[in-house]
């Protein structure tokens, strides 16, 4: 684990530019790293205890160089996967090319940047950084027979089950790393927004004023919800593995959180099932109402 606040990798050659932004976020306590030659920070061994959490790259940055680095996706050597990249474009309508070729690609920015987005979407990333890295020691410190099992049928209701049995399945998928990611999101969820009934709304009020987790337990205690499960189905096949996640709350407007819009990256929350849909699992489909989720993994 690193012992200080992850670093910003920012990656723009417009010198003016780079000084602002740079300058910006110091003056918001985050150490930032200017450097056009990336490989050469993000492999650093003298940054493995205090690495980067967040890559900000320009798409003016040189292509060819890109090509070669391991910001895009098929490089030869891989980028560390829990670093999020946030590009940065002039591109007023439109998606800029680099979303589709880099590297867990976390949200896009226009320039000249935003203060308020530039801190929210800095933030953002940075917290969901520190999240999947507490997840993956989790992954690197424990291990299962889960994968000899094919199939299986589990219960749970609390937050920290969700969790535990995160650790637990994504054990039994390749890329493990990867998986555990996506698959605890949407078991929070279950939790948090299906169970407890916790809307979008009233859990933006609860963060804001760190009120979550006693939220919760409270909740977790109370009529109609001591009462409710999250039930996970696991099954693996030749050619996939398959979660079913059925909660038993009334369900959600999903459509709209497939993808990730400029009002919620300013949101301290909102952006799991993107997140999952995009980095964890081949498909991703809800039932009408969304309290059931099927999440599946091509092998």
């Amino acid at each position: 684990m690193f012992s200080k606040e992850p670093r910003i990798l920012l990656i723009e050659p417009d010198q003016a530019t780079r000084t602002e932004i740079s300058d910006f976020l110091t003056e918001k306590n985050f150490e930032v790293i200017c450097s056009l030659e990336p490989d050469n920070v993000l492999f650093d061994e003298a940054l493995k205890t205090d690495p980067v959490g967040l890559i900000l790259v320009s798409d003016q940055f040189d292509r060819d160089f890109l090509s070669e680095s391991s910001l895009v996706l098929g490089a030869p050597k891989k980028l560390p996967q829990q670093v999020p990249a946030v590009i940065m474009t002039e591109i007023v309508s439109g998606k800029s090319s680099l979303e589709l070729v880099v590297h867990n690609w976390f949200h896009t920015i226009k320039k000249p940047c935003d203060s308020d987005i530039l801190y929210s979407v800095t933030c953002a990333a940075i917290n969901q950084f520190k999240h999947i890295r507490a997840l993956l020691n989790e992954i690197e410190t424990r291990s299962s027979a889960i994968g000899l099992i094919t199939s299986g049928t589990f219960e749970f209701q609390s937050v920290e089950e969700a969790r535990n049995l995160t650790t637990m399945l994504s054990l039994a998928c390749p890329g493990a790393d990867g998986i555990v990611i996506g698959l605890n999101e949407l078991l929070q969820n279950a939790v948090e927004h299906g169970n407890l009934e916790i809307g979008y709304d009233l859990k933006t009020e609860l963060l804001e004023t760190g009120r979550l987790y006693d939220e919760i337990q409270n909740r977790i205690k109370l009529e109609p919800f001591d009462s409710r499960f999250v039930r996970v189905s696991y099954q693996r096949t030749d050619d996939e593995i398959i979660f079913v996640i059925e909660d038993e709350g009334k369900g959600f407007n999903w459509r709209k959180y497939l993808t990730i819009d400029d009002e919620r990256i300013r949101s301290s929350h909102g952006r799991g099932i993107a997140m999952a849909k995009m980095m964890a699992f081949t498909e991703l489909t809800y039932n009408d109402i969304g309290n059931r989720v099927t999440a599946r993994i091509a092998l």
